[in-house]
């Protein structure tokens, strides 16, 4: 009862756009950035497991990017690439309003006190903020075109761009107040990720670069020898990026020294996960492997039947990935084993989110699907 009184609360301004009357609760339960985390490390704090039930299907009219959902407060949040985002309750799959944006939004949002900042893919003013209780944009930034997923730190957000501009704003007073500018020499599709001290990001110059959170100055760079595409995560010292040449790199973050790099042969989109002692990611070929952190030993690999380029997540014992295959795997983090499997309709290029109880992903039919555990009943 108590979720239906919160949705009656909603205001619908018209079919584009949306206010709230009702603060999104805080919690650490939240998915409110890339990643799930400044570092980027794709866990869940729920722990759920297969099998599983299909709950509902949402059609959002639309595709979706690599990283398109953020969950909050039992609202599913999903950007997509026909210019809006989706506000969807969770346990019903009923569409609570949209959010217009200037344009495709390619990177991740962010959920900030009751705002999304919405990294738009193109246009005018690709970098906005939208009120959720106003229902209206507050500040917006031209800054260019961007295809990473913007960084949350403390009340900073940290943007990077295809004109290779890095960008520190401080959001904490309803402006963004940009706080310093780094140039790199090419475009930055990688998403950025920070220890709370350090920025780092992949260029498409095929270095790592590393920067200082409270200055912007460059601390060091490390070339891999070419394009990074795939998302940064950073856990226990080390820095783990894949890059176009299919060489996947855990670099020290301390000083930009090599930790160990793995050959997989086949080009990496995606970024990974990180749980524990065990680093996870995709490639181009359909093999995902599981490695050791801290050696670079492979531990499992999995082969899916066609690409995998977007990023795994981890919840308790299993880590879930979808494939252009159409298929969601579930499968054992200890040993590789395939646990559960769905086809969907639609090819999936998107990362995974999970909620409760809820794993949800996003197709490129422009579906939106979420499985539920499967009841005793259904067995």
């Amino acid at each position: 009862m108590k979720k239906f009184t919160f949705f009656l609360c909603i205001i619908f301004i018209s079919c584009a756009s949306l206010k709230l009357e009702k603060n999104i609760i805080i919690s650490d339960l939240n998915w409110i950035q890339h990643g799930n985390s400044p570092e980027n490390l794709n866990n869940s704090k729920f722990q759920i497991s297969p099998p599983f039930q299909l709950a509902w299907i949402y059609n959002a009219g639309s595709g979706f990017s690599y990283s398109p959902m953020l969950v909050a407060d039992d609202i599913l949040f999903v950007a997509t690439l026909g210019d809006e985002i989706h506000l969807i309750d969770i346990e019903t799959g009923k569409k609570i309003g949209t959010v217009e944006t200037e344009s495709a939004v390619a990177g991740t949002p962010i959920l900030y006190n009751n705002k999304l900042i919405i990294p738009n893919a193109y246009g005018k003013n690709t970098l906005q903020s939208f009120d959720l209780n106003l229902g209206k944009v507050i500040w917006k930034e031209k800054i260019g075109q961007i295809e990473a997923s913007p960084l949350l730190l403390y009340d900073n957000i940290i943007i990077a761009t295809l004109e290779g501009l890095v960008i520190n704003y401080n959001i904490k007073y309803d402006i963004a107040e940009k706080i310093w500018e780094f140039k790199a020499p090419k475009p930055i599709r990688s998403s950025p990720a920070s220890d709370g001290k350090f920025i780092v990001f992949g260029c498409d110059d095929g270095n790592l670069y590393c920067l200082d959170f409270e200055s912007g100055n460059l601390v060091w760079k490390f070339n891999t020898g070419a394009p990074i595409f795939s998302p940064v995560s950073i856990s226990e010292g080390k820095v783990f990026a894949g890059n176009l040449n299919g060489i996947f790199y855990a670099v020290n973050l301390k000083n930009g020294t090599l930790s160990w790099k793995f050959e997989t042969r086949s080009k990496i989109y995606g970024g990974c996960a990180v749980k524990d002692s065990i680093v996870l990611f995709g490639t181009a070929s359909g093999k995902f492997f599981a490695l050791n952190k801290n050696t670079g030993k492979v531990l499992w690999e999995f082969s899916a039947k066609s690409i995998i380029n977007s990023s795994p997540i981890v919840s308790g014992n299993y880590v879930f990935i979808g494939s252009l295959d159409k298929n969601i795997y579930a499968i054992d983090l200890t040993n590789g084993k395939l646990v559960w499997s769905y086809e969907t309709r639609g090819r999936i290029k998107s990362t995974p989110i999970i909620w409760k109880n809820y794993l949800i992903i996003a197709c490129e039919d422009r579906f939106i699907y979420a499985f539920k555990k499967q009841s005793e009943k259904m067995k």
